[in-house]
């Protein structure tokens, strides 16, 4: 009996494990390629009203209405759903212990958490307030439209919050993302992982910043 038990509680442990991996691995694919490509779009507005509408055409208008929801559906809706729902699962059971051992990794764990739950928010916010607005209601998602959007400053430090929420949690993502794929095994490798993510949380929450600033 004893021994069922035990390959019982080995066999929960090792779904974990599977989950926790699969859960890691689509925080970068599809997901974390997905931001970087929707920052670096939202950017050409940096250039001029007529590039950002080319990238709206692009979608509203040149792309095939089922190959554009196939992709929505498959490569963006369902893994932030999963992402997001594990990911609610995970922080449920998790053991904060910043007051305890204030170490640095202790409180990036924390803020995972912390900009995981503001993400759920945020992101729940974004889809319906561009996406699902202008497809219920017609709601002007051209550069004309986003700058009305955005005449709302409160709205402008949501958007703050949610972006630079989002570039910490892809960055220390990929920290997590490596040790838990065996990327960085050794605590050197580890360290060089932590500043090489750091940059890439600069360089990402820069241009997600000067995008949303080009609709002010």
């Amino acid at each position: 009996m004893a021994s069922v038990a035990a390959r019982r509680r080995s066999l929960i442990a090792a779904d974990n494990h599977v989950l926790h991996k699969l859960h890691s691995l689509s925080g970068i694919v599809p997901i974390g390629i997905f931001l970087v490509q929707h920052l670096t779009l939202n950017s050409f507005a940096l250039a001029s009203p007529a590039h950002f509408n080319a990238v709206i055409d692009f979608f509203n208008k040149t792309m095939p209405r089922h190959l554009l929801h196939a992709l929505e559906w498959g490569l963006i809706f369902i893994p932030i759903l999963f992402h997001a729902i594990y990911g609610l699962v995970i922080t449920a059971h998790g053991q904060v212990n910043v007051g305890r051992y204030g170490y640095w990794r202790n409180w990036m764990y924390l803020w995972q958490r912390i900009t995981g739950i503001i993400l759920v928010v945020f992101i729940a916010a974004h889809v319906w307030g561009t996406t699902i607005s202008h497809r219920l209601f017609g709601t002007n998602i051209y550069y004309d439209g986003m700058k009305e959007y955005f005449s709302n400053g409160w709205l402008v430090a949501f958007y703050l919050l949610g972006i630079t929420s989002a570039t910490f949690h892809l960055s220390n993502g990929i920290w997590n993302f490596c040790i838990r794929w065996g990327v960085t095994v050794s605590e050197r490798a580890q360290r060089g992982c932590a500043k090489v993510c750091a940059v890439i949380f600069v360089l990402l929450t820069a241009l997600g910043w000067s995008a949303l600033f080009a609709f002010r």
